[in-house]
Formats: C-alpha cells, structure tokens, sequence
C-alpha cells in the first residue's frame, strides 16, 4: 500500500501552444520582370522574375528554376520530376541556371486538396485547438496540410488505446521552404499530452517534443496507458503520418486505486493499491463542481503532508526549489483521482524526462474534508450582506472567531424552500451564479471538523 496526503502545486498553463508568429517580408530584389502564370515566359539566365500567387495553390514548372519567398527561402519542388511546388499565398520570385521558355500550371489548393488531406480543413471546420482534435484511429494512414493558409495554425489529433501500448509515429515532413536564412517554418514539432485527468488538466508526456527537421522522415515512441491522449502538429506545408501500437508489460506503470481516503488536522491520506511499475504516485484533486485546474500532488514517500513544503526539481543538472501544498477547506468536497508513475523524482508542473511514464487515472472518489475536532464552535454574525449589481453577485462579510476552522454560507430565493451552500475559510464570499431582479435570503455557520455551530440570524439582499 501507497499513502499519499494531498498537496497542492501552484498551477501552470501545461498546454498553451500557440502558432508561429509569421515575419514580414524582406526580400525585395530590383529589376524584376514579370512572370505571368499557366502561360509560357521566356526566362533568361541571371534575371530575377516576379510572380505573385493570388491564394495558397500548387504550382507545377516544366522547368530547371529556383523559387524564393519574399523572405528569400527557397522553395521546395516535390513529385517524380521534382517540379511541384505548394505553396501560400503571396510573392515569389523565380530565376533559372540557363536561358530556358518555362511555362507553369497553378492550381488552387482548393481544389485539389481532397487528395492531399485526409480530413479536409476549412475555415469553418478546422483542428487548430485540442477542442477541435481529429479522432483517428492507431493504423490509420493521415494525410495533411499544415499552415498553408492564414486560417490554418497548429493541427491537433486524438487517439483512444485500451491496453499499455507503446505507440510509434512515423512523420513525413514535406516544408515548402529549405531550411536556413532564419527560417522556422521547416522545423516539425509534435507535442503529445494525454487527455484532462478525471478532475481535470492534462499533461505533455515524455519525450516533450518530437522534431522533424526538413525534408524528412522520422519516428518517435510513446509509453501510454490505456486512454484517450492528443497531439499537435505544428509544421507549414504537407505532410503525412501512421500511428502502429504495441502492447507493453515492462515499462507502463499497472492501475492503482483509491482504496481509503483519511482525514487528518493537515488534510487528506490517501491510501493507494500498489502499482507494478510505479515509483512514486501522483493524486489530484479539485473542489467539486469547480471548474479550475487540479491540484496535484506526487512523491515516492509513503506519505505527504499538505501543510506547505518544498521539493527539489532537477532541471539541467541544477536543482530548483519547488514550493508545494495548499490545505484544504474544512467542510468543502473534493474530487479525487490517482495514477502511477515511472520515475520517483517526479514533480508535476517540472519538464517531462526520462522515465516518466505514467499509468492511468483512477475513476474519482467523492470526499468531505473535515479536520477532527470535538469542539463546537461558537456563533458568528453576518455583518454584512449587500448586493453588487455590477458584478451580478451577493457580497457576505463576517468577523472570523477563534473557535471555527471553516464558514458556511446558505443563501436561497425568498419564497422558496431550498437552500444552497458554499464553504470557505476566508471572512468573505461572493454568492454567483444567481438570479437578477429577485430577493434572496442569506445566512452563515460556523464550522470547527464536523462541528456545525448555530446558524446567524437571515439577512434579505435584493439583486437588482
């Protein structure tokens, strides 16, 4: 058995990928001539020609030429005859090693894309937030378009497994630019991250980043527990890619479960079937109802406390203080789950390293806080209670007593027989979620463990 006591680790925004940020053009050569596309133009050795693509289409040459962007990359010819180009809308400018007629054929992209994606994206139906992940399945053979129109950011994907797999990816990157000259658009970054836990947040998983550099083709293996996980894929131009799974027993950590949950003065132990596999342990929590990241905890000691303490997180050889722990509320409940871990050095919010693989989360369990205590506390008066008409809420104050480790506060529509309450341990709260142009009732308890003292004398608030 694993005990666990819950602590809480100031949160981070563990998913916030963002677009590249695209530079304005620089390269502007003088004395060009004009290219007029699907016709044929003479081209003369050691001239520069101009041509501008009115949308984001294919451009096939019948000819030996360079084309440049007007950030002066060069563009990348595809195909047998390696004499198709993809490419954005915008200028470009194309020149030729010998005096040759060229002619070209553009195609918007458009209008051929049904062949080049397997799922086609438009403005309207697009994968560019975890929101919107393309389901697909391990096996299947994808085919895409990345950042080949304003629109168009970073594409996400998701995949369900039902076993601990190893799950490979096989990404070909097919950038329209070559890279150099402070070009960024040709390096492929793929960020996997299983999905939210079942209180909430995710987490990029091991290894951080998958990169395909250029013209290439690369694969890369994740170590995952059964569940649903998701990817991105930031890139500009096309590119394809297969996911093939294998099961694993060596490296996975097994399930765990929440076999008791105790409370003590500091908070809650969690005690947690062991876990082939796992060396440490991660419980997550959050208010129930909330819809705020988890807290989390994670060590490989038998039990942690969620009075504030400080862990060590090794980054780059160097060891960092990481402040830990928030105590829970008196009164208030939590949802709670657990997963195993791989490394025992663990420390959620740290950058993934090697060996954290993680086993899957547990189903949630339901649980009340309450700090033991045989005390009743005393009476506590609402001093105030005054609607705020801006922010469409009730504003209650009270003067905390010595006797009460936590307050809670009833409030309910004038006229009808339910109440509703929310718990605190601060001298005020704010009552949202409710309904203008009514009165309301309101009234508040102390609360010392399960100890509930008499409730306060009910003051009526109108919210206009």
């Amino acid at each position: 058995m694993k005990r666990f006591m819950t602590m809480a680790l100031a949160s981070a925004a563990m998913l916030g990928l963002t677009s590249t940020t695209v530079q304005a053009g620089t390269y502007n050569p003088k004395n060009t001539t004009s290219f007029s596309i699907n016709q044929r133009n003479y081209v003369a050795k050691g001239r520069v020609y101009k041509l501008r693509l009115p949308v984001a289409g294919r451009l096939i040459t019948n000819g030996d030429v360079t084309l440049k962007n007007s950030m002066e990359w060069t563009c990348i010819p595809y195909g047998k005859n390696k004499n198709t180009y993809y490419l954005r809308k915008g200028t470009y400018y194309l020149t030729s090693s010998k005096n040759t007629n060229v002619k070209t054929t553009f195609t918007r992209l458009t209008k051929v894309r049904k062949s080049l994606e397997t799922y086609v994206e438009t403005q309207k139906n697009n994968d560019n937030s975890s929101q919107n992940a393309r389901k697909i399945e391990v096996g299947q053979k994808i085919k895409a378009m990345g950042e080949m129109y304003n629109y168009d950011n970073i594409d996400y994907y998701r995949f369900t497994i039902d076993s601990p797999q190893m799950v490979t990816m096989k990404m070909t990157n097919n950038p329209i630019y070559q890279s150099g000259k402070g070009n960024i658009f040709s390096k492929m970054d793929v960020v996997m991250f299983n999905d939210n836990n079942p209180v909430g947040d995710g987490t990029i998983l091991y290894p951080e980043q998958f990169k395909v550099n250029g013209n290439k083709t690369a694969s890369q293996s994740w170590y995952l527990a059964k569940g649903t996980y998701y990817f991105s894929v930031s890139t500009r131009g096309l590119y394809n890619f297969q996911l093939t799974a294998v099961p694993d027993t060596r490296t996975v950590p097994a399930d765990t479960e929440i076999e008791s949950l105790k409370d003590t003065k500091d908070g809650v132990v969690a005690t947690l079937r062991d876990a082939l596999h796992a060396k440490t342990y991660e419980l997550a929590w959050r208010e129930k109802g909330s819809k705020r990241a988890a807290f989390s905890s994670s060590s490989n000691t038998t039990e942690v406390s969620t009075a504030p303490t400080t862990r060590n997180l090794e980054v780059n050889g160097h060891e960092i203080p990481v402040r830990m722990g928030n105590k829970l509320i008196n009164g208030q409940t939590y949802e709670f789950a657990a997963r195993g871990i791989s490394n025992p050095k663990y420390i959620r919010y740290g950058n993934p390293e090697t060996n954290n693989y993680f086993g899957a989360w547990t189903k949630i369990v339901e649980h009340t806080y309450y700090a033991p205590s045989d005390a009743t506390p005393g009476a506590v008066n609402l001093t105030t209670a005054q609607a705020d008409n801006t922010y469409h809420n009730i504003h209650v104050a009270w003067n905390k007593i010595d006797s009460a480790q936590s307050y809670r506060v009833a409030y309910r529509q004038k006229g009808t027989s339910k109440w509703y309450y929310e718990v605190t341990d601060q001298a005020s709260n704010a009552v949202t979620g409710i309904t203008r142009n009514r009165t309301y009732e309101v009234k508040l308890q102390a609360l010392n463990g399960k100890q509930e003292g008499p409730w306060s004398a009910v003051k009526e608030v109108c919210l206009k």
